[in-house]
């Protein structure tokens, strides 16, 4: 339709002024002020609930991992490395997985962890875990878990089955 053809509703319908545009004179008027502090407080309440939120999601983060840790070391205590280790392997004294096996069981008694960072493994009672000891933790237990598969993909290998 060419401009001039425009219908009634259209011609009385004023043009809409672009969203947030200030005044020529930089002033805003009350109601548009009153807005913007709406919208300052809206994005304020927002951040808070935010900050609120993560808050609340590492706690809860953190509390699930600490019963995840007290559950291994628990399994730890009871003996779990020696059944993961089986029988030995060729080239490996029994003596040597048992030493290895009663280490575990030992240092799981006494409530110390590993932490592996920058390629050191250091031992720290699980009490005394921070949140950011988490990253160290997970790298200590990844190491172990990749450690015992290896060690029983050499059992399949050999077409044996681990004890």
């Amino acid at each position: 339709m060419p401009n001039g053809d425009r219908g009634l509703a259209e011609e009385r319908r004023p043009e809409p002024e672009a969203v947030g545009q200030v005044p020529e004179d930089g002033r805003l008027g009350l109601e548009e002020a009153w807005e913007d502090v709406e919208r300052q407080q809206q994005l304020v309440r927002k951040r808070i609930e935010s900050k609120r939120q993560k808050a609340e999601d590492q706690e809860t983060l953190w509390r699930e991992f600490m019963e995840t840790e007290r559950r291994e070391i628990k399994l730890r205590r009871d003996g779990q490395l020696a059944k993961h280790l089986g029988a030995p392997l060729p080239g490996e004294l029994p003596v040597m997985l048992q030493r290895l096996a009663a280490h575990d069981q030992t240092q799981a008694e006494r409530g110390l962890v590993a932490l592996m960072s920058g390629g050191n493994t250091v031992y720290k009672p699980l009490e005394d875990l921070q949140p950011e000891d988490m990253p160290a933790r997970i790298a200590a237990n990844r190491l172990r878990t990749t450690w015992l598969k290896e060690r029983r993909d050499e059992w399949l290998g050999r077409g044996e089955a681990p004890a």
